[in-house]
């Protein structure tokens, strides 16, 4: 090493050393914990199981290997608890993922507890059989909203129904679908001068969803999105517009559907064409 390199080198190390300093024992096992969760996690968002396999404890392989695993879509992690020698720790997650509830695929959020420990100097995912946690891959169902009050099949465990069976399921999934929806049905457009109609979808989900568009082709029609992607609790405008041609405009109505992702309903919008004037009052 040159002269130049060993006058360097204190400038480098101390500040490493005193960052190293500042943590407390507490400190640094919370920032390894995070660390090694982080990765875990993420590997469930890459579907790379057999890396996550490798950060499961000894003693818990046999369950992670035989449970069933899911592909995340997201995650954050909310919460670390250390016992008092900082060997042990429980780790609240909030999980995304996608389910297929009756048919449907529907994107659900919800809180994961999971037990880690201190295995060959490493934070390793165990199942703690006295917690009962079971799988952390498993997000199950969300709370219903809370204009639902199907009290009588369900309790205070977050919401969830006390039964699985096939009605509880399909209850919980109108419920879901029941949370995205449009103002109106129906649009009426001028087939003598230029004129515009609109329908607002809403978006009740808890996370976003995306919207598609399928018109048929008409001359002089357009049906546009405000914007594609909905935020949680948002609206977005469907814009019909008519601009008269050369030629008679229609004289039937068309069907224009908007397709909701990944819920993958549609709310078919019937747009009327009419002539001579405004429309009568309903």
């Amino acid at each position: 090493m040159s002269m130049k390199q060993w006058i360097a080198l204190p400038a480098i190390l101390l500040p490493l050393i005193a960052v190293g300093q500042l943590q407390t024992p507490a400190e640094q096992a919370q920032v390894a914990l995070r660390a090694r969760v982080t990765e875990f996690l993420q590997y469930h968002v890459d579907g790379n199981f057999r890396k996550a396999y490798d950060m499961v404890a000894d003693d818990t392989k046999d369950d992670y290997f035989n449970s069933g695993k899911a592909q995340l879509e997201s995650f954050k992690i909310d919460d670390v608890k250390l016992n008092g020698d900082f060997t042990k720790a429980t780790v609240t997650a909030t999980l995304s993922k996608m389910m297929m509830i009756a048919g449907q695929v529907i994107p659900m959020t919800a809180p994961s507890i999971t037990t880690w420990k201190i295995e060959n100097g490493k934070w390793v995912w165990y199942n703690d059989s006295k917690a009962g946690l079971g799988n952390p891959m498993a997000v199950g169902l969300p709370p219903p909203p809370a204009s639902a009050t199907p009290q009588s099949n369900s309790d205070n465990n977050g919401g969830l129904p006390k039964s699985f069976d096939e009605k509880a399921i399909l209850a919980e999934a109108q419920s879901i679908l029941q949370q995205v929806g449009v103002d109106k049905k129906e649009v009426m457009l001028a087939t003598d001068k230029p004129s515009e109609d609109k329908v607002v979808f809403h978006n009740g989900m808890p996370g976003s969803v995306q919207l598609e568009l399928d018109a048929p082709q008409v001359p002089g029609l357009t049906a546009k999105l405000e914007k594609s992607a909905v935020a949680a609790s948002g609206n977005v405008q469907v814009v019909f517009h008519y601009e008269p041609g050369k030629t008679a405009g229609p004289k039937n109505s068309i069907t224009v559907q908007l397709v909701v992702q990944p819920l993958n309903q549609v709310f078919p919008i019937r747009v009327n064409f009419y002539a001579g004037g405004p429309v009568a009052p309903k």
